[in-house]
């Protein structure tokens, strides 16, 4: 059965703004003074609802919308619209201001997250996902919601979603309102004492922020608008998901059939033998043995990993490169081709249909939206070689179509600065001095 890994990715994602590029910290900036990031982090919270059941009200406002000089006037215009059916006037005011002031409240009973969680949080965000992508959730005024939970279901506030609480990430679309949920499954910002955990604060809960967002962001990504602006369809399926777009179909066809052919072929040439001398070699490693069969271990695996790699080669199989700095390369190769493998064919309850029809679509749109997950996970070249045929759609069609959107809507340029801020002397001094967070030496570290 193949699974889905989520603490795992092909860059370290940056903390700090001078290893941010110039491009992706405005993002960052924009998306901390937009008042749109809400982040439940336990005991921190930096937003509060406003939920009135019998009116059908329910949203949620950041402490920054209802403090900031800047955000407050949006704020009270989108409450006062929500109750000026009912009221007017005078009685309208008080109302909302009574309302705010509740909010308010509210938010005393949480711990404030500081202003260097909030901005570390949000670069974590925006590197998850392509920049015009950020551009366009800061244009529409999307929410995104960040939980240090393991799973959304603390943050849902629209009934229709919380059949779902349990998943890791969500976002939703209805032709009106847009939300995005990432669950970090532990605090990204502290420390995991278990530099191999596949869960929790630390590596873990970055990683997930990198894989999830992606994803999600990748749902967000794949609406189609019109040249107004207005949501329409899905690159990947039609609104409702009910009918996949032929060439998505056909893509994860293809890309499908491609990962297994490779999986297959390199099975032949002997991955799953390269795979049990990994296995003897880390035993020995992990116990601190030395012995001859260790070292018979170490020089067969010199020899196969030569042999493998040369009939890859004669295979058109190129990508194994990618990995040579690994210390278990075949062990990692395999756990890649099955993740890939999974998210081109997720499994889930919520995925499910009697209407094959619809299963399909549904596939097709987690399909599409994981193509930046997976490119997040394992790199360009990886997801060029198993999501080939998805890649090309994803970046040739459906971040070109957001690049028309963003322009349309703002009737800007789309223009974005690929060059690394960069530290002082200074930083790098308090950067050799401080302790930075963990990242992991190989992703053989991490696999089991």
């Amino acid at each position: 059965m193949f699974t889905n890994l989520y603490h795992i990715t092909s860059f370290c994602p940056a903390l700090d703004g001078e290893e941010m590029t110039v491009g992706r910290e405005k993002l960052a900036q924009d998306l901390v003074k937009s008042g749109r990031l809400r982040i439940d982090a336990g005991e921190k919270i930096n937003f509060a609802r406003l939920y009135i059941p019998n009116m059908r009200i329910s949203m949620m406002f950041s402490y920054r919308e209802l403090y900031e000089p800047d955000l407050i006037d949006r704020t009270t215009l989108l409450i006062s619209n929500e109750f000026k059916g009912a009221y007017s006037g005078e009685g309208l005011e008080n109302k909302v201001q009574n309302h705010i002031e509740l909010l308010k409240k509210e938010l005393e009973k949480y711990q404030k997250i500081s202003l260097d969680e909030e901005i570390k949080l949000a670069r974590l965000i925006v590197q998850a996902t392509h920049p015009v992508v950020m551009m366009l959730i800061l244009e529409e005024n999307v929410e995104i919601f960040i939980s240090h939970s393991h799973n959304i279901g603390d943050v849902l506030d629209i009934v229709s979603w919380q059949t779902a609480g349990s998943n890791n990430g969500m976002q939703s679309t209805n032709g009106k309102d847009v939300a995005i949920f990432i669950s970090c499954g532990g605090n990204p910002l502290a420390e995991n004492e278990d530099k191999s955990a596949e869960y929790g604060d630390g590596w873990p809960a970055r990683a997930r922020i990198m894989v999830i967002g992606g994803q999600e962001l990748g749902h967000y990504s794949d609406i189609m608008r019109d040249e107004n602006g207005k949501q329409f369809s899905r690159y990947s399926a039609n609104f409702g998901a009910t009918k996949a777009k032929e060439d998505v179909r056909l893509a994860r066809i293809h890309d499908i059939k491609r990962s297994l052919k490779i999986l297959n072929t390199l099975q032949e040439l002997g991955l799953e033998n390269a795979i049990i001398t990994e296995k003897n070699i880390k035993f020995y490693q992990d116990n601190k043995k030395v012995s001859l069969d260790f070292i018979f271990q170490r020089l067969k695996l010199i020899v196969q990993k030569i042999l493998l790699k040369y009939r890859a080669k004669k295979h058109e199989i190129f990508f194994l490169d990618e990995f040579k700095n690994e210390p278990r390369m075949f062990t990692v190769t395999k756990a890649m081709i099955e993740d890939m493998l999974f998210n081109l064919s997720p499994q889930a309850d919520v995925y499910k249909s009697d209407n094959k029809t619809e299963e399909e679509a549904i596939a097709c749109v987690e399909a599409l939206a994981r193509v930046p997950q997976q490119t997040n996970k394992w790199g360009r070249v990886i997801a060029k070689e198993f999501m080939k045929d998805l890649y090309m759609i994803y970046y040739s069609k459906v971040i070109h179509g957001c690049i028309e959107a963003y322009q349309n809507i703002t009737h800007k340029k789309y223009e974005y600065e690929s060059k690394k801020i960069g530290g002082t002397l200074l930083y790098f001094i308090k950067k050799l001095l401080r302790k930075n967070p963990y990242y992991p030496p190989n992703i053989s570290s991490l696999l089991k």
